[in-house]
């Protein structure tokens, strides 16, 4: 038996900090996070530098707040898998992997069960997790609960302390 074919993405249009608009990108998924604000999962279409010189296209994936997008006219979004948080779905405990730099990539911290996690990923506890991603160059996916939950504790007390050299 096979699966049935994932939705296709619906186009929708990216606000960039300085106004301008990046018209019909692709929405994939819509996901409402522990604190309720939904975020979505979009691909902005663009291009990257071949192996061997000239162009290929991409898609940059990232996820936004509502506040980045506008809906295009005529486009229906109700396709787009949408995924509420319920009070069922916070794990009885976190776990963490730690996916090593590769061709010059970054280390990602990533919980454990991501689909963005690599076969070269090894576990992590929650305090190591937190000393890798205080080291320059680590990043917190952004696809599974890692920045969510991690970034904040990292930046608990970060404005109440002084100043190097105050």
């Amino acid at each position: 038996m096979t699966e049935p074919p994932p939705p296709s993405p619906a186009p929708i249009t990216l606000l960039l900090p300085d106004g301008q608009e990046i018209g019909r990108v692709r929405l994939y998924e819509r996901r409402q996070l522990d604190t309720r604000l939904w975020m979505y999962r979009i691909g902005v279409p663009l291009w990257q530098t071949a192996a061997g010189g000239g162009v290929e296209p991409a898609e940059y994936s990232m996820w936004v707040t509502a506040a980045q997008l506008r809906p295009i006219p005529g486009v229906n979004l109700d396709a787009v898998p949408k995924h509420p948080r319920s009070t069922t779905t916070a794990p009885e405990r976190w776990a963490w992997v730690l996916d090593g730099r590769v061709h010059g990539r970054p280390a990602t911290v990533h919980a454990e069960g991501c689909r963005n996690v690599t076969d070269r990923a090894h576990p992590l506890g929650t305090m190591h997790a937190l000393d890798a991603l205080a080291r320059p160059g680590t990043t917190a996916c952004t696809v599974c609960d890692a920045a969510e939950a991690l970034l904040p504790i990292l930046a608990h007390g970060q404005d109440d302390a002084p100043a190097p050299g105050d």
